[in-house]
């Protein structure tokens, strides 16, 4: 994909409709330029906006939204069981980061270091913590994939509660990573999960969850409720 995007072409990228891209710009929302009269948009810079902006966006206008027909891996699919409920020792964010990292199970092989480097980068660029006390860890949109062929999604819970910068100041008990192998699964994922997040069942669950398994279960029983069509999810 080139650098300098046409309207149609982020709107593809985004997965929104071309009259979101409009209203976006109208609202002065996306950072964009004007050359020969048409606006165009470097999609480094459309990727850092994301990584800043998109989870305070209206759901009809934000590029991470999910939703049934969504193309992308179940999360609870991705989630290998020695990464669905990891215990995170608990000193300060960036060594609770580097704990739940160095427990991980991966499908190929992974510079751990650089990947505790890019997701600290990536809180440091802005707060990934919601305010439900799970901070849903990711590495920079502009940044190369750590992974090549895999996707990994990962659960950990921490030993006590730590700020990890959440907007409304509650504390951090829940870490997610979402790692992918190339930027629209990385996009496409992180949308589910910042969906599930908002299930205030999935959060407590994974407070009290004894085990992987069951972790995996209610990841996958909370995906049938949000993501399934109505008749489907009720069977």
């Amino acid at each position: 994909m080139p650098d300098l995007l046409t309207a149609k072409q982020l709107a593809e990228y985004l997965q929104l409709s071309p009259r979101s891209i409009y209203r976006l710009l109208e609202r002065g929302l996306l950072p964009a330029t004007k050359i020969g009269g048409q606006w165009r948009f470097r999609k480094t810079d459309i990727d850092q906006w994301i990584d800043v902006n998109a989870s305070k966006l209206p759901e009809e206008l934000n590029p991470l939204r999910a939703g049934p027909a969504s193309p992308y891996p179940d999360v609870s699919e991705l989630l290998d069981p020695a990464n669905a409920l990891i215990r995170v020792r608990a000193g300060d964010r960036d060594s609770a980061v580097r704990s739940f990292v160095q427990q991980l199970r991966f499908p190929e092989p992974v510079d751990q270091d650089l990947l505790v480097e890019r997701i600290l980068e990536r809180e440091r660029l802005c707060s990934t913590a919601v305010p439900e006390g799970v901070a849903l860890l990711h590495t920079p949109r502009n940044r190369p994939r750590l992974l090549r062929a895999h996707d990994l999604v990962a659960l950990g819970r921490l030993e006590r509660p730590l700020d990890f910068g959440a907007l409304d100041g509650r504390l951090t008990d829940t870490v997610a990573l979402v790692l992918a192998r190339d930027e629209r699964h990385h996009l496409g994922l992180l949308a589910k999960m910042a969906r599930l997040f908002r299930e205030p069942a999935l959060v407590q669950g994974l407070r009290s969850v004894a085990d992987a398994r069951d972790a995996i279960d209610l990841v996958r029983r909370t995906e049938e409720l949000v993501f399934l069509p109505a008749p489907m999810a009720a069977r």
